[in-house]
């Protein structure tokens, strides 16, 4: 028996232990036998026994999402009252919110065990929330798995003082809006500098190779987009009422949330004061789950967006559905050594980390102000990699798409 299948064996053990325990009462011990061990293969090994889907929830999770989205549209048609569209618009977004974390978990081939499943599940709930799969699946899997925290690979960059006062005027009063303390800046930002080339048209940084199939999915985008636009006018002017609360309310609204949810998910799963950021591929130092943070949530909210905040295990292996993300969390946070980043969300530290992140130093590794002044001083992540394995499964995104497929890891990747 080799170290790995003991270890997996080990962690089933534990796993099948801690859910007996739960059933009990009981509460679950630590997962001692893993304290202090760095080796990537078992850390992998750890979190393997969650990292299998379960048809029946996972197109039980699909079904309840694109229900509640399409019950909150039916709703902006059929309510006679303002009040009662706006309910509706509510719903319509926090079902897109949903359906924005089922469709990254099955992009990953994690949601059921159908890899055809998956994909449909992927490529419908990504239309539904006006998201290119194509590129969706490029920019996710390559660029931000594959270069975690890697500037102008990733969300919300941070540029250099330099940078920064080498920029024009406009855009230096634009990079300062995007970087306000309202955090709404953050929308802007998705807005303006994301959406538009990262999550519908293909933009200059996809390869050439893949921008066919990326036009291919816009037009299925725009087409939809056109026909719940057409579907609600149509039936708004069906039934003698306004046209534009009902566009408002059931294509606006739910457009917000959605992005407004997304664009602030993604800021605080990979920026903080705590977190390293890295210039290029070639000196990133840090295993990727410790580049990124866990925000508890309450349960029934961590329930509804499918767990996506407890991020670090995501980073260790994408392949654990939602229904087990929960527990492989708290595996790996039982061992990490350094500890995993857990960030309670509250406003207070909401507002420090947009006052601390403005500007990030990659040669210090710190974030300053737009003065040159130390704001932030991340912890030293990089002596977690330096005392690992060097089996690092995968993290070269030229030879993967930066998620760990346990049955094609030995195989050449395709995006």
């Amino acid at each position: 028996m080799t170290v790995i299948q003991a270890t997996v064996i080990q962690a089933e053990a534990e796993s099948n232990r801690a859910g007996v325990q739960r059933s009990e009462g009981r509460a679950a011990p630590a997962a001692g036998r893993f304290a202090g061990v760095h080796s990537r293969a078992e850390l992998h090994a750890l979190v393997a026994p969650f990292a299998h889907a379960d048809s029946a929830k996972g197109y039980l999770s699909f079904a309840i999402d694109l229900a509640m989205f399409a019950g909150g549209i039916a709703i902006v048609l059929l309510a006679p009252a303002i009040a009662g569209k706006i309910a509706g618009g509510l719903l319509a977004g926090f079902g897109m919110v949903a359906l924005g974390s089922l469709s990254h978990e099955a992009a990953h081939r994690a949601v059921v065990r159908s890899r055809l499943g998956n994909k449909i599940i992927a490529v419908v709930s990504l239309t539904v929330i006006l998201f290119n799969y194509r590129l969706w699946v490029y920019d996710h899997h390559v660029l931000h798995h594959g270069r975690t925290n890697v500037r102008n690979a990733n969300f919300y960059t941070p540029l250099t003082l330099a940078e920064y006062r080498a920029l024009p005027a406009w855009r230096r009063a634009l990079y300062r809006a995007y970087r306000s303390e309202t955090a709404l800046g953050i929308l802007l930002y998705y807005v303006i500098e994301r959406w538009p080339t990262v999550h519908f048209w293909p933009g200059e940084w996809l390869p050439q190779r893949f921008h066919r199939s990326a036009r291919g999915y816009a037009l299925l985008e725009a087409a939809y987009a056109a026909g719940l636009v057409t579907l609600l006018s149509t039936v708004a002017s069906a039934r003698g009422e306004s046209v534009m609360p009902v566009l408002l309310c059931g294509f606006v609204l739910p457009v917000t949330i959605w992005f407004a949810v997304f664009s602030f998910t993604a800021f605080l799963q990979h920026t903080h004061p705590r977190l390293r950021w890295y210039h290029d591929d070639a000196p990133v130092g840090s295993p990727p789950e410790m580049l990124a943070t866990q925000v508890p949530l309450p349960r029934w909210l961590n329930h509804m967006t499918h767990y996506v905040m407890e991020h670090p295990v995501h980073h260790l292996s994408a392949m654990v559905p939602h229904y087990n993300l929960k527990r492989a969390q708290d595996a790996l946070a039982g061992i990490a050594d350094p500890a995993l980043i857990s960030v309670p969300l509250s406003l207070a530290d909401v507002r420090n980390t947009l006052r601390s992140c403005k500007l990030y130093d990659y040669e210090a590794h710190v974030w300053t102000d737009y003065a040159g002044k130390v704001t932030g001083i991340p912890d030293d992540t990089a002596r977690a990699r330096a005392a690992a394995s060097t089996s690092l499964l995968p993290d070269v995104a030229d030879a993967s798409p930066g998620i760990f497929f346990p049955d094609t890891a030995s195989q050449p990747a395709r995006a």
